[in-house]
């Protein structure tokens, strides 16, 4: 099944810049080694978000952002390091987009939409590229029937598809890129589908959108 958005590509096609370089280049280095739940190297899923803001002409500080939106929320990167080596820009954007893992995690994720809610416009690009990218990668391995893959995923299909929909409708509200939005809502109803095609329902407790 062809993906809705780009696959990851060479680091060549992001260097356009000396900061994108860099970016990648500490990117790659922090999460050298960690695997996506579907088994990809982890670099691969920051490239497709900085190439899907490139495609739509964002700047390079985005860029540099997009590519090390992860690395406070999953190495040991942090948030200092990031100040220091690229500056207060990209790290306000990479420290908006980084949900805080001292807190469970329903309350992880209301914070997280607030923070990227009241946060800068390009913080809230940088989220829908995300989770476009992410909803994609959840809608391909629904569509391959690799169970075990979807058991890493919490509450199914249909607790996921909510988590989206209140990210969906936050940057809605808040006034996101439309186009990344309008993908978005194509792949949120796209991953809706596969839910019902195959049946997977988690209780209603196990929502992460509550």
């Amino acid at each position: 099944m062809p993906r809705l958005t780009l696959a990851a590509a060479a680091p060549p096609a992001l260097a356009a810049t000396p900061l994108v370089r860099r970016a990648y280049a500490f990117a790659e280095h922090a999460h050298r080694g960690q695997r996506r739940k579907d088994g990809q190297a982890y670099i691969s899923h920051p490239v497709r978000v900085a190439r899907l803001l490139a495609e739509r002409g964002y700047g390079e500080e985005v860029l540099a952002a997009a590519l090390l939106h992860d690395v406070v929320e999953d190495t040991r990167v942090t948030l200092p390091e990031v100040r220091q080596a690229f500056g207060v820009r990209v790290a306000l954007l990479v420290e908006c987009v980084s949900e805080d893992m001292s807190l469970p995690g329903a309350e992880r994720k209301r914070a997280y939409r607030e923070q990227v809610r009241v946060g800068p416009a390009d913080a809230r690009a940088i989220c829908a590229a995300d989770k476009l990218c992410n909803i994609e990668d959840l809608r391909i391995t629904a569509a391959s029937g690799d169970h075990v893959a979807l058991q890493r995923f919490h509450g199914g299909l249909h607790a996921q598809a909510q988590r989206f929909t209140a990210e969906l409708e936050m940057l809605c509200d808040a006034g996101a890129d439309q186009r990344l939005t309008d993908a978005l809502r194509r792949g949120v109803a796209a991953l809706q589908a596969e839910a019902r095609r195959l049946s997977i329902f988690a209780p209603v407790e196990h929502a992460l959108a509550a």
